[in-house]
């Protein structure tokens, strides 16, 4: 079973961690950087909404196997250093937050991601890989777990 972990580092550092099966969520362990790399995009994008702020403030990273969590992490934190308490707040706004990153994914009209949706204009990796039906199967899993919910339970 792979696991899934989401930490928002701040200062001092903060994280939400989720653990559910990802094979349930359709997704293999082929899919995952594209599809967390997808998420950590959007999720870049959209924070401004949620903590007033502009997205060069803030950096992401995401890895399918992170050294010190042994499993799928993504990484969003504040640009500035000591930081600003962006995170922070889309920590606090987590639900909201990423609700917002999966409905704007899947609303995209767009076949594999663009600019609307899940490529980013800073990108250090020239927005490779991506994957856009991983991200909303991934955060479809993520935002189901977070509730005590399956995905499209009702």
């Amino acid at each position: 079973m792979a696991l899934l972990s989401v930490k928002l580092p701040s200062t001092p550092p903060l994280w939400r961690e989720a653990r559910l099966g990802l094979e349930a969520a359709g997704l293999l362990r082929e899919d995952l950087p594209g599809a967390a790399h997808a998420a950590e995009h959007c999720s870049i994008g959209l924070l401004p909404l949620f903590a007033t702020c502009d997205r060069w403030d803030i950096g992401g990273v995401s890895t399918a196997v992170h050294p010190d969590t042994g499993q799928l992490t993504v990484f969003v934190y504040d640009g500035h250093p000591g930081g600003a308490g962006f995170a922070r707040r889309g920590f606090e706004a987590a639900g909201a937050w990423l609700t917002a990153t999966r409905e704007t994914i899947s609303a995209c009209e767009c076949t594999d991601g663009c600019p609307s949706c899940i490529q980013s204009p800073k990108c250090g990796n020239q927005n490779q890989p991506l994957d856009k039906v991983g991200a909303v199967a991934l955060l479809d899993a993520l935002l189901g777990e977070s509730t005590g919910s399956r995905p499209g339970a009702g």
